[in-house]
């Protein structure tokens, strides 16, 4: 059964961007579709495969909600949501993808060209008045889908987590000294502040303008960069402490006492009963040994897995390699034994968020999948 797996841009340069990753991921162009506003497109209307409809086309807006009215059904507030955020300047990306086994990646490949979260934005536009969609609602002109993205700015921090690790030189008593050698270095800071823009307009007020007259504040926050320092340490001399040792026989004479006991019993048993024992360990020797295997084991095939999914995208592998190692570690952890990933996503992600707060899960998350199934082996 086909299935539409649709994400929100706010511009149509955005949109294509996704359109182009799916194409690259191999989805047909003719199974992606574009709604967008036209302030956007400008005078592209409907080009190649790839169908974009125009605020000035006569029943711009009838078109938009008929054509999601077709995906949700004409009684569901999601298709009002998605075509509002059209109206607003948006642009929405909708592939029809007819194998299920790609559904993951047909929304990878949206969460990863910037799409934004619908149930998130429908929040924020609620908290300005919006009530639900209006058919009769116009379409946003160029300097309202200006404000509008002005009220969404998304701020970018980076944070350099700086962790240490203790070496262990050995328990042999040297006294050692410290040495401290002054070094310097140059750091380019950067920093965000605020920008405050005046502009004299004379035009009659809209309906937004209406609904905007009212008590408002936008937040926009400031941030800057701090230098952190990190240092890492190198062995580059080691001192061998040892010791001599010398051996010599002695004999030694002396009477010891033991029990012996007589017993009469079928040696067929006997002979089974050992056979058994050494059956039973052996068993558990392999179990150990499959136990002791780590996730650096593995690192040949997530790095396969990662030049196939995710290689086109841009980044390194490091970005993803702790997701495939925690993926790996899941998949040992006896808490999950003879489960399916359907049944410990929840319990994953929970704990994948606090180990790595702020990470965005649904980035990761095909990753971790990887690497919790190679060590279970439910991937063939």
């Amino acid at each position: 059964m086909d299935q539409t797996v649709i994400g929100v841009f706010d511009t149509y340069d955005h949109a294509e961007r996704a359109k182009q990753q799916l194409i690259t991921r191999g989805f047909s162009a003719n199974d992606v579709q574009v709604r967008a506003h036209g302030a956007d497109i400008g005078t592209t209307g409907t080009t190649g495969t790839t169908t974009t409809t125009r605020d000035d086309d006569v029943g711009f807006m009838d078109s938009v909600r008929n054509f999601f009215a077709d995906l949700f059904g004409p009684d569901q507030d999601d298709a009002g949501h998605y075509s509002e955020a059209v109206r607003r300047g948006g642009a929405v990306v909708a592939v029809t993808v007819s194998d299920e086994s790609r559904v993951e990646s047909a929304r990878e490949a949206l969460a990863a060209t910037g799409a934004v979260d619908i149930e998130k934005r429908v929040a924020e536009w609620r908290a300005t008045g919006y009530e639900g969609y209006r058919s009769d609602a116009a379409p946003y002109t160029r300097d309202e889908i200006e404000k509008e993205r002005a009220r969404v700015i998304p701020v970018v921090q980076e944070e350099l987590e700086v962790g240490k690790r203790q070496v262990d030189l050995g328990a042999v008593r040297v006294v050692s000294r410290m040495v401290e050698t002054p070094v310097k270095e140059s750091v380019t800071l950067r920093e965000e502040h605020a920008s405050i823009e005046r502009r004299p307009v004379d035009r009659p007020a809209s309906e937004a303008d209406l609904n905007a007259l009212r008590d408002q504040s936008i937040e926009v926050r400031e941030t800057a960069e701090k230098a952190v320092v990190s240092k890492s340490a190198r062995v580059v001399e080691e001192v061998v402490v040892g010791k001599t040792a010398s051996e010599r026989t002695e004999q030694v004479t002396d009477t010891v006492r033991n029990t012996v006991v007589d017993v009469q019993n079928d040696g067929r048993r006997t002979t089974a009963a050992a056979a058994g024992a050494t059956g039973s360990m052996m068993g558990t020797t392999a179990d150990n040994m499959a136990a002791t295997r780590t996730s650096a084991d593995y690192d040949d095939d997530f790095r396969s897995d990662w030049n196939t999914r995710y290689a086109s995208m841009g980044g390194s592998y490091d970005d993803y390699a702790p997701a495939y190692r925690y993926g790996s570690t899941l998949g040992s952890d006896t808490r999950y034994k003879d489960r399916s990933w359907d049944e410990i996503e929840t319990n994953a992600r929970s704990d994948w968020q606090t180990k790595y707060p702020g990470s965005d899960w649904e980035r990761f998350k095909a990753a971790v999948r990887h690497g919790w199934e190679r060590v279970t082996g439910q991937r063939r």
